[in-house]
């Protein structure tokens, strides 16, 4: 599409008063009361738009910069000024959003109400639809740019349709999604969606140099896939760390006949984040990747967002239902979080798109990319909050505490190096953030002080780690497990370079990737190369036979064929291998690890060795896994999937360092299912490749 026809796409999306498709005759009535009533529209428009005027201008004019942590001193103050931004921000109220007919002409079916509300930052799924059986296709446009979230501002954020975050997708399980992302920052860009399996369509998953070239600068791409598995999905930037910028939004695929479906009434979707003043790229990452850096110190968050919102400023009303459904999304680029709400009982049902038995906690711990559903019923609601009670209350926290542990400084009484002062005093970060749960839906703030002990709750358990194993699949029936075929031993560290740099390694290798811009070393002479415009998925269709991999080998000691690589970071599974992955983590911090496309079971870990024996045939699966600090995780995956999967830790700075490995899959079955390299992948990679000879 050309700059114009993109353009014109743009003014079209922002007519929001469109008279040329009013009848004439409803212009020209001669109705009094309908002039009256026009008279006074236009004069109510006139004066809102004064008052923002004005309201705005005292903003600018008076506040100064204002940084993060001093919205966090001051969230009324922050609240105001997210409303007027927001009020005025249109855009993500008239992106393109539809479901289309097939030639087939198959119907489209309603899914569950969309109400993303721009003013209040709540995703909200308010009521349910019964679906169709009939796959559709869902189109989206997603327009990847910056904006200035607040007036004061001074970080640009990289944001989807411009909207922190980015707008809600939904499908039904099965349903196609067709989603066209144009790029329109000065860099390259791509988005990954994570969780889904994308069977057949490994082109689709998004991860730059492993299954496609970046999309350069006022080019676009359009992502085909279907939407499996059902569940609380996301998306996300997959380069320079644009999703710590920014870069997300939630992704959720709904069951036909959803397992847990009588236990709530509506939904909500919370993000909880890291925000930091500065850009991650091109500022906090020099710093981190730095010879001066010599502990390794991973940038420090400034402050926790929950759907874009800082502490104290997000309300959620509940004044049309008792029982609601919380699907949390982990999108944060470090932190670890604790979740409860003060009073209640949390029933977990999902954890990473698998669903569960209610399993009831007072709190559980998230860690970075993971998901996890709960529903609650405020008639279980502890009895110091009612009406008769001690701490009766109109509303409730949400509380999301930052797990200080996992930090390697002292984060409450430390100022980065690379952050400039501004004020006359320190600001620090604040651990914990606060959410507000309004029963009668004013979202007044509750009656009792966040520093009070909470109540102990009855039959509810805390869980014994962060991946909360002791859960049980809905239906243990479609997760029957079974026996390993192939082990790999993996290793992880960090460690200095002769360049004075700390990188993260797998078995001693730090990932490097030309087309990530994560160059570590040289780029191979032979084999799987580093090509910045041949993603490892295109040359396992044009050179399967040439990837320089050995297949895997009886070692030993092993009883299991070991999964080989070849030294740079790229391994040979065989197809439909069934891998047991012992993950040993020689880190003082804990690392949350993704595997793309696929599931795989947690059998143990060493925060909890005896789930092993515990659950032995029916282990909980999930897409990411903690590994305990100085400890160790063994999962097992099916590689039922032909195609190139990255496999990484999801803290974005670690991934940055180089703590990433590639599974290559089945290259003589990738070519038996079909798979081509498109002509519009190929055009991709084209263009950024002369956008790069151009730059130089």
């Amino acid at each position: 599409m050309t700059a114009k026809s993109l353009s014109e796409d743009n003014e079209q999306s922002f007519d929001m008063f469109p008279t040329k498709n009013i009848p004439i005759h409803v212009l020209k009535s001669t109705s009094g009361c309908r002039i009256m009533a026009l008279s006074l529209f236009i004069l109510i428009v006139i004066g809102v738009v004064v008052i923002f005027y004005k309201a705005n201008e005292i903003a600018r004019g008076d506040e100064g910069r204002v940084e993060s942590k001093l919205f966090d001193r001051n969230f009324q103050e922050q609240d105001e000024l997210i409303r007027k931004r927001r009020s005025s921000d249109c855009f993500s109220k008239h992106v393109k959003h539809h479901r289309s007919r097939s030639k087939n002409k198959r119907k489209t079916h309603p899914i569950p109400s969309k109400n993303y509300n721009s003013n209040s930052n709540n995703y909200s799924i308010i009521d349910g639809a019964k679906a169709n059986p009939n796959p559709v296709e869902i189109h989206q446009t997603l327009i990847i740019d910056k904006i200035y979230p607040y007036p004061q501002s001074i970080k640009p954020m990289i944001v989807a349709n411009y909207s922190f975050p980015g707008p809600m997708i939904e499908a039904y399980e099965g349903d196609t999604l067709i989603i066209r992302v144009i790029n329109r920052l000065s860099a390259p860009t791509t988005l990954h969606w994570h969780g889904l399996f994308q069977n057949r369509t490994p082109g689709m998953d998004g991860a730059v140099g492993v299954s496609q070239c970046a999309i350069p600068p006022n080019a676009e791409m359009i992502y085909t896939f279907k939407a499996e598995p059902a569940g609380t999905s996301w998306y996300h930037g997959h380069l320079l760390e644009q999703y710590t910028d920014g870069l997300y939004g939630p992704l959720i695929i709904h069951h036909r006949n959803e397992p847990n479906q009588n236990k709530y009434d509506s939904e909500q979707i919370l993000m909880v984040a890291d925000w930091y003043n500065n850009q991650a790229h091109s500022e906090l990452l020099p710093w981190y990747l730095n010879p001066n850096n010599t502990d390794g110190n991973e940038p420090s968050p400034d402050a926790i967002v929950v759907n874009g919102r800082f502490t104290q400023s997000l309300s959620i009303p509940l004044s049309r239902t008792s029982r609601v459904r919380f699907r949390i999304i982990n999108s944060a680029a470090l932190s670890m979080y604790t979740v409860s709400i003060d009073g209640l009982p949390l029933h977990i049902i999902e954890l990473d798109q698998v669903d569960s038995l209610p399993y009831t906690v007072d709190s559980f711990s998230i860690n970075v990319a993971q998901r996890v559903s709960f529903y609650v019923d405020l008639s279980e609601l502890d009895s110091s909050y009612t009406s008769s009670g001690a701490s009766s209350t109109g509303s409730i926290f949400i509380r999301f505490q930052a797990m200080i542990s996992m930090y390697s400084v002292d984060i409450l009484n430390y100022i980065p190096p690379y952050e400039a002062q501004q004020y006359p005093y320190p600001t620090f970060f604040k651990p914990l953030y606060l959410a507000i749960l309004s029963f009668d839906g004013n979202n007044f703030f509750p009656l009792y002080s966040a520093s009070d002990d909470t109540p102990v709750l009855k039959n509810a358990v805390t869980p014994k780690e962060t991946n909360i194993l002791d859960a049980r699949a809905w239906n243990p029936s479609l997760n029957e497990i079974p026996q390993a075929t192939h082990f790999l031993n993996l290793v992880i560290s960090f460690n200095t370079a002769t360049n004075g740099i700390i990188y993260a390694y797998l078995n001693n290798v730090a990932y490097s990737s030309d087309a990530n811009y994560m160059h570590m070393r040289s780029n191979p002479a032979q084999g799987i190369t580093s090509d910045l415009y041949a993603p490892l998925l295109h040359q396992m269709a044009t050179k399967p036979n040439s990837l320089g991999i050995p297949s895997p080998l009886l070692q030993t000691g092993n009883q299991l064929p070991t999964i080989q690589s070849d030294g740079n970071g790229h391994y040979l599974v065989p197809y439909q291998a069934i891998v047991d992955i012992f993950l040993n983590n020689t880190d003082t911090g804990e690392h949350p690890f993704h595997l793309h496309g696929h599931k795989f079971w947690i059998v143990a870990t060493s925060d909890y060795p005896q789930a092993e024996s515990l659950y032995s045939g029916n282990y909980i699966q999930r897409d990411t896994v903690s590994i305990p600090a100085l400890g160790w995780a063994k999962i097992r995956y099916i590689a039922d999937k032909a195609g190139a999967w990255f496999f990484h830790c999801h803290i974005e700075w670690h991934m940055s360092a180089g703590l990433a490995l590639v599974f290559i899959t089945g290259p003589q079955e990738l070519l038996a299912q079909g798979y081509t390299i498109s002509q519009d992948q190929k055009n991709l990679c084209l263009a950024l490749q002369k956008l790069n000879q151009k730059a130089k």
